[in-house]
């Protein structure tokens, strides 16, 4: 059976309205919503009835420092409204706070006189701490006393030896099995620990948290939202359906949300990022307003109201704020941690703060320089001038031809280190570069198969420059098949692209593009809206000269792609925007990455996709789709034997 309704609201209304003024002039009412906003639960105000049994008028002119703790918010909630009262004062600081505690002598503190009082080196962690136990002459800690042995007990009902939460005639028991603690979950069913009671039911844990810190749409009205409500029926909905004060209104702006103590996450981020930039100068402040604008607009501000405290970015921030370091991409190189830095450059020019710059090469420059320190003498002579003077060279003329891309500075290095590699692997085997034979490089790349093209750049370099007198670059084996999946892998791995829900949204669009037009991932990864021609009924994608026409389901992923919220600018162009360079599209690296979670090579899925488009198209179109040039157009149709395959005995 279910309890009777409590009677201490209606019970404690009375009993105030008999004290005359003020509570006359609030109102019935307005006590009513009085004490609703002091105790929301029964228990609450069952408390409250108590004092106020033996209470008269006086109490709230009396400033009695024994006054209960709901008597005591109570009197500032009247306070708040104006009405004159007079608030008992801590003997400890003399100010109106609330008093918690008494002293060994009667007198009444607050928490911080208490805290205070009590705060002494702890005997058993050696940390200044609120001393809560004395044990045999010592000191300790409310942590170090729970962890002594001597604290837990065993429970009588569980048989655990726990920490004591009430001790009954029959003996002790733990907080997991205390009376009223285990009940049936409303939510779940499970039988669990009771969080909370006002959500319509016994409530866990668990269940608690994902009502207070999900937004969802309303059963009943749709809008999205926190459903933490109880309706009539005894379900959940809005607060705006049920009629409810929410118990999770933000303190501060008063909009009901998902909060973080008694505010919501905007204050939270709104006063860390302005407690961040008060510790700057006027004139940097002024300088910087931009970056704070944007950063308050952030769509996820529960990780920016983390951010200003344990970001190393945030960090460096604060040293241009307070002029310890300069703002200028200078300073901002000398900084150690380069991807924090890298964060905070992407910020800083989105915003308009520093100018553009060409970040890529300057990063490569400095990586050339710790990447030859402290290289032996015998191979810095060979290893020096082709890093910093041949790799750079060939860089920008790839660059001028074809444009920077995510891979051009990730290829240049691994060349510099193929390189340095293969030198150590010479000196190994006791060889000079000058004398070694081919042999040499042959049985180096049958140990290492991978390093084929970055040490062919090598190769081909130290026999023009007459580094080395026997050695020769090998040709390259330009387009092979088994850089491809066979057709049935091909189409099984399409199939799932096309249709399994599971994988993330941007690995099936670079999957499904990369396997229908053959394109790399440094291109996908650019992609902008501006590539994009959608009519509402078809989709075309402008790679080339001429656009492309992308079969289901790829226009429903894009148009979802492009509905995912933005997490810097909210009218980015790109189809794939970083989520932490500001004003940058996500890195290729992390869509092949992302494809070799799923054990799916992006390389092989291309193979596949241009052996059989050089299969089936002409040179022309077939380089305007993949990119290719027309001698390795001409090289893959060559391979996928297109000359015999327009044949149609033959195909059959």
């Amino acid at each position: 059976m279910s309890s009777p309704p409590s009677t201490a609201l209606p019970d404690n209304t009375a009993a105030l309205l008999t004290h005359g003024d003020p509570w006359t002039t609030i109102g019935a009412e307005g006590v009513r919503e009085l004490l609703g906003q002091l105790a929301p639960t029964a228990q609450g105000q069952a408390h409250l009835r108590r004092f106020l049994a033996d209470a008269d008028a006086t109490w709230i002119t009396a400033a009695d420092p024994h006054l209960p703790r709901q008597a005591q918010r109570l009197l500032r909630l009247l306070r708040d409204r104006g009405i004159t009262v007079a608030l008992p004062v801590c003997s400890g600081c003399g100010r109106e706070q609330l008093l918690t505690q008494t002293l060994e002598d009667g007198r009444r503190v607050c928490n911080t006189c208490r805290d205070t009082r009590n705060t002494r080196r702890c005997d058993g962690c050696e940390r200044i701490r609120v001393i809560s136990h004395r044990i045999a002459g010592q000191s300790f800690c409310g942590t170090c006393r729970r962890r002594r042995p001597e604290a837990k007990e065993t429970c009588i009902r569980c048989g655990h030896d726990r920490l004591v939460q009430n001790r009954t005639q029959d003996g002790p028991v733990c907080p997991q099995c205390a009376p009223g603690k285990i009940e049936s979950c409303v939510h779940c069913g499970h039988d669990r620990r009771v969080r909370v009671r006002f959500l319509g039911g016994p409530t866990c844990e668990p269940c608690f948290n994902i009502i207070r810190g999900t937004r969802r749409p309303c059963p009943r009205c749709g809008t999205i939202g926190l459903v933490a409500s109880v309706a009539d029926d005894g379900t959940l909905a809005c607060s705006t359906c049920t009629g409810a004060r929410s118990r999770f209104v933000c303190a501060d702006c008063g909009v009901e949300d998902i909060r973080n103590g008694k505010r919501c996450y905007p204050c939270l981020a709104r006063i860390a990022l302005d407690d961040l930039f008060a510790s700057g100068t006027p004139d940097r402040r002024a300088a910087l307003e931009p970056l704070r604008q944007r950063l308050l607009g952030h769509p996820e501000p529960k990780s920016m109201a983390r951010w200003p405290g344990r970001s190393v970015s945030a960090a460096i921030l604060r040293e241009i704020l307070t002029e310890d370091r300069e703002l200028t991409h200078e300073g901002l190189d000398q900084h150690p941690t380069a991807q924090a830095v890298s964060l905070l450059r992407h910020a800083l020019v989105d915003v308009g703060v520093l100018e553009p710059r060409d970040t890529a090469w300057v990063q490569f420059v400095a990586w050339t320089d710790t990447f030859l320190e402290d290289r032996p003498e015998h191979m810095m002579r060979h290893l020096g001038p082709f890093c910093r003077w041949h790799v750079p060279a060939r860089t920008r003329l790839l660059i001028a031809r074809n444009g920077i891309t995510d891979g051009t500075f990730v290829r240049a290095r691994r060349i510099c280190r193929t390189a340095a590699h293969f030198l150590d692997d010479l000196h190994a085997h006791q060889l000079e570069l000058k004398t070694a034979s081919q042999h040499a490089v042959e049985s180096y790349l049958d140990r290492h198969p991978h390093n084929f093209e970055p040490l062919a750049v090598f190769l081909r370099w130290v026999s023009q420059s007459g580094a080395a007198d026997r050695i020769h670059p090998i040709p390259s084996p330009y387009a092979d098949p088994y850089t491809a999946y066979p057709i049935d892998t091909y189409r099984s791995w399409m199939r799932r692209f096309a249709t399994d829900e599971t994988i993330p949204l941007r690995t099936r669009i670079c999957a499904l593009i990369a396997g229908i037009t053959g394109r790399p991932s440094t291109t996908i990864a650019g992609l902008t809206t501006a590539s994009i021609i959608d009519d509402g009924d078809g989709m075309l994608l402008r790679l080339g000269t001429t656009p492309a026409h992308l079969p289901p389901p790829l226009p429903a992923l894009i148009r979802r792609q492009l509905a995912t919220p933005r997490r810097w600018d909210t009218e980015s162009t790109w189809l794939f925007p970083s989520k932490l360079r500001a004003g940058a599209h996500v890195h290729a690296s992390r869509f092949a990455a992302d494809l070799q979670n799923l054990s799916c090579s992006i390389v092989r899925l291309r193979g596949a996709a241009l052996l059989n488009l050089a299969a089936t198209m002409p040179g022309a179109p077939l380089c305007d789709l993949t990119g290719m040039s027309p001698n390795v157009a001409a090289r893959w149709q060559i391979v996928a034997a297109s000359a015999y395959a327009q044949y149609p005995a033959i195909r059959l």
